[in-house]
């Protein structure tokens, strides 16, 4: 018998571009494979050099014509192959500005 999941909030399939920015400033280019209110599994073309238990930030590329739209900040808590799983513990930024490309 499978195990129900056991997650906070549901998550929603969603295929978006996405930035997750690192606290050196190094910006990795991802998309989104699903998202919920407190996180997000995201995949990049190639394994990212993410540290579990490191602390980023993303940004969504809503619009073709404006930079990232600030989604929040968080911490890595599952990298498998070129997949990374954020939890996040802050939703938005305080100043509105997102990671840019």
């Amino acid at each position: 018998m499978q195990q129900p999941e056991q997650r906070r909030e549901p998550r929603y399939a969603l295929k978006a571009e996405a930035i997750i920015e690192r606290a050196s400033g190094e910006k990795l280019s991802a998309f989104t494979i699903n998202v919920s209110a407190s996180g997000a599994l995201l995949e990049l073309e190639q394994p990212p050099a993410l540290e579990l238990g490191e602390t980023v930030t993303c940004g969504l590329k809503l619009y073709s014509d404006k930079p990232p739209q600030s989604w929040g900040t968080g911490r890595v808590v599952r990298l498998s192959e070129c997949r990374v799983a954020i939890d996040f513990h802050c939703v938005g930024r305080p100043d509105d500005s997102a990671p840019h490309a």
